[in-house]
């Protein structure tokens, strides 16, 4: 489906699109309009993001909750695809009426605090959403997250209406079950548009020399310059200036461990990647 001069148009990609399957929701497209349309080209992205399949935004909330128990991994990798466009991210926590949310709010400082913009939320009783509003607005967001984080509830929050379908927790292990089939971009009053994502509970990124990992942490940039080796990857060697904030407590413990844990699969996959 593509807009054209406001309204919807459902669309067909022509051929090597078709084939390669290279569309994103929020991609900027040229078509030809006979009974239906069909898309010739697509122009080049200021953005993009790989899982979830969006271009051209402005900015990424990632949503988390007291239940599912949040990954911090997901929201790690999540934040390194928004680095790597040079887009800001936004934590929102969730479910702030619930036990624990305090707890993971307090979590998601520690780590994040130095990183992203972070809220505290509940689309119950409409904590922060005056303020997630104010830093969205006239923006293209996307939403990203575990699955029954409350994405589909905070749009429809957003709405004020019952706009998309919300989904509860399966029995086994408190994950949450998918109930946003498509991604649909949504379009406020003030000109703001939130494309809400299928949840997910694993989250790859591409190959890549795991060297490059340490540029994605920018939190890290500061004490990298006292790193004794200029090639430092901050996890192995010796007088690393990374290490020693860690040690201090300038760095969450937290935070460099999961970073230590993706710098060994990453290291591991970019070895293997001949075999």
């Amino acid at each position: 489906m593509a807009l054209s001069n406001g309204e919807k148009v459902k669309c067909y990609p022509r051929g090597k699109l078709k084939q390669n399957g290279e569309l994103f929701i929020g991609d900027i497209v040229d078509i030809a309009l006979d009974k239906e349309g069909i898309i010739e080209t697509v122009r080049p992205r200021r953005t993009q993001l790989v899982r979830p399949y969006v271009s051209n935004m402005d900015g990424i909330v990632i949503v988390l909750a007291p239940i599912p128990k949040p990954d911090m991994m997901l929201v790690d990798k999540l934040i390194i695809g928004a680095t790597e466009n040079g887009i800001q991210p936004i934590i929102c926590v969730n479910k702030a009426d619930m036990e624990g949310a305090d707890a993971v709010a307090q979590d998601v400082a520690n780590d994040y605090k130095d990183i992203a913009d972070i809220l505290v939320i509940s689309t119950q009783t409409n904590q922060g959403i005056d303020l997630l509003m104010d830093k969205i607005k006239g923006k293209f967001i996307c939403l990203a997250g575990q699955s029954a984080v409350g994405k589909s509830s905070l749009i429809n929050c957003i709405l004020g209406e019952d706009k998309q379908k919300t989904g509860d927790l399966s029995k086994k292990g408190d994950r949450g079950r998918n109930t946003t089939r498509h991604i649909e971009i949504i379009t406020l009053a003030d000109g703001t548009q939130i494309a809400d994502t299928c949840g997910f509970n694993k989250l790859e990124i591409p190959l890549f020399d795991p060297s490059r990992l340490s540029t994605y942490y920018t939190d890290f940039d500061e004490y990298a310059e006292r790193c004794k080796f200029r090639c430092c990857n901050h996890y192995k060697e010796e007088a690393c200036g990374v290490k020693d904030a860690v040690e201090s407590g300038k760095i969450a413990k937290s935070r460099y461990e999961r970073y230590a844990r993706l710098f060994e699969y990453v290291e591991n996959r970019w070895n293997k990647r001949y075999d």
